[in-house]
């Protein structure tokens, strides 16, 4: 069994699964993600994509910023030791939410405070072009703790990838190619074209509008495919 198949496998077996490109806001690795994520909510699975923020010229990609689902319970934790809490209540109007904390004894200040998410541990997290789980993520994963210790599908195109994950997809093309490839194989080789022009999207902004050495003869021939399958290279040049 190749390295794709061992994909296929592990996300037919998964029903939560995050995906997670660099923490960078960096177009290219967001519009693969989306393309995967639209993917896997066709096969009904409950998918998060973990961004810092959308980058405003990809918001054409999506239908509202709403559907894109991201971890919802929020904990705010106060250490017992620094303080006792008597009271809390909120209130809220259209700028913000305030939540006003009465203390019965002790102080407390911001540092004190901690925030992370609470959710169900996944069954799957794929990381998209990250070449060292530790190095570029683990800090920046404070928040997201539940994720720790889940299976990794690890998808990059760089060599020097130290292949941290349980299944490890590391090729030299581009992440459109590797993507339909994987793609093809766990939706029957159906793309729809929400998800062919978060490819094409990555195709483009990967070769630079076809102008850089990375456009080769494949590249044309995976942007054709994705055209075929409804992507608008119009609307995309004109968004991006």
């Amino acid at each position: 069994m190749n390295e794709t198949e061992q994909a296929k496998q592990l996300i037919r077996e998964a029903k939560n699964i995050y995906i997670i490109p660099p923490q960078n806001n960096e177009p290219e690795s967001i519009a693969n993600a989306l393309a995967l994520f639209y993917t896997l909510k066709e096969l009904n699975k409950n998918v998060n994509l973990i961004i810092e923020e959308l980058p405003e010229k990809l918001k054409f990609l999506v239908p509202s910023l709403d559907f894109i689902s991201y971890p919802k319970n929020l904990v705010i934790s106060i250490p017992r030791k620094m303080t006792d809490v008597s009271q809390i209540y909120y209130e809220k109007n259209d700028e913000a939410l305030k939540i006003h904390l009465s203390l019965e004894k002790g102080s407390i200040k911001k540092e004190n405070i901690s925030f992370y998410f609470s959710e169900p541990k996944p069954d799957l997290i794929i990381t998209l072009g990250i070449q060292n789980f530790k190095v570029q993520l683990l800090e920046r994963l404070d928040s997201f703790g539940f994720l720790l210790n889940s299976p990794i599908l690890n998808i990059d195109n760089h060599q020097e990838n130290i292949k941290f994950g349980k299944v490890n997809l590391i090729k030299n093309r581009s992440f459109p190619e590797i993507l339909i490839d994987l793609i093809k194989l766990i939706n029957n080789d159906s793309i729809k074209k929400e998800t062919a022009d978060c490819l094409l999207t990555g195709l483009i902004i990967h070769s630079n509008n076809f102008k850089n050495s990375k456009t080769t003869a494949e590249i044309f021939e995976t942007a054709g495919l994705l055209m075929k399958k409804g992507a608008s290279i119009k609307n995309i040049t004109d968004n991006i």
